[in-house]
């Protein structure tokens, strides 16, 4: 990913969201299913949710609710303006300064505290500031030294917004809401959620009034003492204040969001790199609040939110490819590259992996990458797709974007067995031949063959499977044979299933397409599971979509910065050889550290497995005729009592007889070519060529 795209992609939501955040707190609510493309007429934090009204009026701690009152006030001709700024408030208490109240019961007998503090923190009726922050400020300090948190109460403003007077309160005003009581009506069937109550009708405040034509503020009005119990020094750090994330908290948890790290985890991360939870403020109920925060502002407008940032990327970043359909006012299908996935596409999309089976986001729409795997044996990501729907059309939409946007057919395309898939593959790829991904064939194996009810027969049978399918050294005649031998020795010849992979054989079985370019991605069921894995624990299944974009580009920079680190390991390290033929110096030189790993195995077992019959010289070509000697299947085979369904590479490549290639080498060119086709289909030699 380029440095211009990534600078786009940093800053996609978190600057809107994270400057606007008020810090108001509920805990939890549920969102409306909704992917509609709305209009630019929704405000930020409205949601038409009746849940998350109703969970506004919730009592909580973590609430600030502002009551502000709009008063419109024409001051005389010639008055000054003054304007008002918000102010950010980091205050710290004195050191040494205890939490001490003086408790004492009323006539009426009740129980009130009032704090005792130093006389110069202390509001006093008829104190001037010069500015409303400055008398904030002040308000603040003294609730913070005296164990009780402010809430914003009303407020009279000018037509230019200027605060005229503002009520500071003790956070604990106010009347409790019981309207979210347990009932004994046996009738009410809504679900009540279990909540204690906060509200005192705590009538402790600090009026403020603006010294008209000045920017002066004035205390009006001082209420000290409080109808309730205040925070201990020791606990001052539970305080809604003291909770208060900052800029850098929320980066954080936003951050690791991205990386399918939810509030909780982030949270005890959080409280680990400050050592301990208490040194820093912030809740797990904050960090929820965070996350809640987030999902809040994106609400009803997520669909929008992704369509524009992915405009915007691609007017201002070279390369960057980007469609989208819309149907009856909802998004319907996205198709997305950028450019270093084209590039990736150029040098390894011969052979690519069409997936559509993941779904990834709220709306159920289904995820669907295109994968390939690069010259370090490992997969790369050439674009992807959002889809509501797994038809024929859909897929024809997408698969015909991906197309505009690289401009040459793939040679070979691996996808699972949806037929409408295959329709969409053979229209818009006429020229591309069309396999059945190996991965996703095995990984259905153990629910097929349930009928074989004994352990261990069960585990014979799964090995001998593997030993058939993966078998590239197998003639097709020679496959069908041993496939119907087990089907007897199993006695399972009439599975539904197994016949009907037998009828697909010609799409999936290795013998039957050896002279098809494959660069090894048919084999790599491992690969396609890492893939597969790396995508459903990063991105968040049931999350908005701008979320999920967000991970899927989390995931991006992973792979690349993987595959940067592949190429210099290759670039700067040397492997230790282990025979003395002179093919392993030439072969380290021409592939990368993954592929000759692969490559000097197969040169190690030459010299065991394979011995030259005789040779022919004409015309500047040599003829040899190589025996590979027939190996034991089950030498072959891993010991591990568990099998492993996508176990595959080398570990059934064999022969069952002994077996003649003819290799050709041309003494003009020093080309090599041989009738096992392996080159040809996997990219490397094999043992027979060496």
């Amino acid at each position: 990913m380029g440095d211009q795209e990534a600078d786009v992609n940093n800053h996609m939501y978190e600057e809107h969201y994270l400057a606007s955040d008020d810090g108001n707190g509920i805990e939890d609510f549920d969102f409306p299913d909704n992917d509609t493309l709305y209009n630019d007429e929704f405000q930020t934090g409205e949601s038409s949710n009746p849940n998350l009204e109703e969970a506004n009026n919730d009592e909580d701690e973590n609430h600030f609710v502002d009551e502000d009152i709009e008063v419109n006030i024409d001051y005389s001709e010639g008055q000054p303006h003054v304007t008002h700024e918000d102010t950010e408030f980091n205050i710290d208490f004195i050191e040494g300064q205890p939490h001490v109240t003086h408790d004492y019961v009323s006539p009426g007998g009740t129980l009130y505290w009032t704090p005792i503090v130093l006389d110069d923190i202390k509001p006093k009726v008829s104190s001037k500031f010069n500015s409303y922050g400055e008398a904030e400020t002040m308000y603040r300090k003294y609730a913070l030294e005296s164990g009780f948190d402010v809430r914003l109460g009303r407020v009279q403003k000018m037509k230019n917004g200027i605060i005229t007077n503002r009520h500071l309160v003790c956070n604990r005003e106010g009347n409790p809401n019981t309207s979210k009581l347990d009932t004994l009506d046996i009738q009410h069937k809504k679900t009540q959620r279990r909540k204690d109550l906060f509200r005192r009708n705590c009538k402790a405040k600090v009026v403020l009034e603006i010294i008209p034509g000045t920017l002066t503020y004035v205390v009006s009005d001082f209420v000290e003492r409080h109808n309730h119990e205040l925070f201990s020094k020791g606990n001052m750090h539970l305080s809604r204040s003291k909770r208060k994330l900052d800029y850098s908290q929320e980066i954080f948890i936003h951050n690791l969001s991205k990386q399918n790290i939810g509030p909780v985890k982030a949270h005890r991360l959080y409280s680990a790199l400050q050592v301990g939870p208490s040194v820093r403020g912030g809740l797990v109920t904050d960090f929820k609040n965070a996350r809640r925060n987030l999902n809040c502002y994106i609400g009803g407008r997520d669909a929008k939110f992704l369509v524009d940032k992915m405009n915007d990327r691609k007017k201002n970043v070279p390369s960057f490819t980007f469609e989208y359909k819309v149907s009856n006012n909802r998004l319907n299908s996205l198709f997305w590259a950028d450019e270093t996935a084209k590039y990736n596409y150029n040098s390894f999309g011969d052979v690519i992996s069409f997936d559509a089976t993941f779904s990834m986001n709220k709306y159920d729409m289904v995820f669907v990458p295109f994968t390939g795997i690069d010259n370090h044996k490992k997969c790369v990501t050439f674009g992807a797709g959002l889809l509501s729907k797994e038809d024929g059309v859909s897929y024809e939409w997408l698969l015909r974007a991906f197309l505009k946007a690289f401009r040459k057919q793939p040679q070979l395309v691996l996808s699972d067995q949806d037929p409408a898939l295959k329709k969409a593959i053979d229209k818009v790829f006429p020229l591309a031949h069309h396999r059945l991904c190996m991965w996703h064939i095995t990984k259905k194996l153990p629910n097929k063959i349930l009928s074989i009810e004994d352990a261990t027969t069960n585990q014979k049978f799964r090995k001998r499977f593997h030993s058939i399918i993966w078998n590239s050294k197998l003639e097709p005649h020679e496959f069908e044979n041993v496939w119907r031998q087990m089907l007897e020795e199993f006695k399972i010849t009439d599975n539904t299933w197994m016949n009907t992979m037998y009828g697909l054989r010609k799409s999936w079985i290795p013998a039957f397409f050896k002279h098809i370019p494959m660069s090894g991605l048919m084999r790599t069921t491992s690969l396609s599971e890492s893939q597969n894995w790396s995508f459903q624990t990063t991105t968040l299944t049931g999350s908005y979509l701008v979320m999920f974009m967000m991970t899927f580009e989390s995931v991006m920079e992973r792979q690349r910065h993987n595959q940067i680190l592949n190429d210099f390991n290759t670039a700067t390290t040397f492997p230790k050889f282990i025979t003395r033929t002179p093919y392993e110096p030439h072969a380290s030189n021409v592939y990368t550290r993954n592929i000759f790993y692969q490559v000097q195995k197969e040169i190690s077992r030459s010299e065991d497995n394979c011995f030259q019959k005789n040779v022919i010289s004409s015309n500047g070509v040599d003829t040899i005729i190589v025996i590979e000697k027939r190996k034991n299947i089950t030498i072959r085979q891993t010991n591990d009592v568990d099998v492993d369904d996508k176990d595959e590479e080398y570990n059934y490549d064999c022969l069952i007889r002994d077996t003649e290639y003819m290799v050709t080498h041309s003494t003009k060119d020093g080309s090599f070519k041989c009738t096992c086709m392996h080159f040809e289909h996997l990219g490397m030699s094999f043992q027979q060529n060496y």
